[in-house]
């Protein structure tokens, strides 16, 4: 299962971090990858290797991981989504045949995104995820909706419908995000 967080801080840039407990076909040492915005001050972390190119879109952030990356930069102002479609293609091996886990991982960055505090949401190699904070389902489909123009979302990799999103409350603090077929 491939674990993804963000932390909302103040005058900085937005942390993604990318852990994993299982192997997929990427790497299969157990750790830690951090995506950054280059919208604010990004520390530097001794003994981390940091790209130096701006990532621009999944592909392109998937590429760095691919490459050993420890820390990525990607535009401001990217697709909020790209960063766990990202995750997931490094750590699952998806490619564009995987539409449903990739359309999966789609709502399940833009659920991510819009929440304003810390969340984490949890990703399968199928792209069944659940998403974790102070979240509802009815909450979750409200910020979804907002950003699918048209009742759809695009991306370069998946175009995922939002009549094709299923939500379900799990928990108070949970919801199940089902995988798109």
């Amino acid at each position: 299962m491939l674990r993804i967080g963000t932390w909302r801080s103040a005058g900085t840039a937005d942390l993604v971090a990318c852990g994993w407990r299982d192997s997929g076909p990427g790497p299969s040492e157990p750790g830690i990858k951090l995506i950054f915005s280059v919208g604010g001050q990004v520390p530097h972390f001794p003994g981390l290797r940091a790209g130096t190119r701006v990532a621009r879109g999944a592909e392109e952030i998937a590429g760095q991981l691919f490459r050993g990356m420890d820390v990525v930069l990607i535009e401001p102002g990217s697709c909020p989504a790209a960063p766990v479609m990202a995750a997931g293609m490094w750590h699952y091996g998806w490619t564009g045949d995987d539409l449903g886990a990739l359309a999966g991982a789609a709502v399940a960055g833009l659920a991510l995104a819009a929440q304003p505090g810390p969340c984490a949401v949890e990703i399968g190699r199928d792209g069944r995820s659940s998403l974790d904070g102070h979240v509802t389902a009815a909450a979750v489909r409200a910020s979804l909706a907002d950003r699918f123009a048209g009742g759809r979302y695009r991306t370069p990799q998946v175009t995922v419908p939002l009549d094709a999103v299923r939500l379900s409350q799990e928990a108070p603090r949970r919801v199940r995000i089902a995988p798109m077929a």
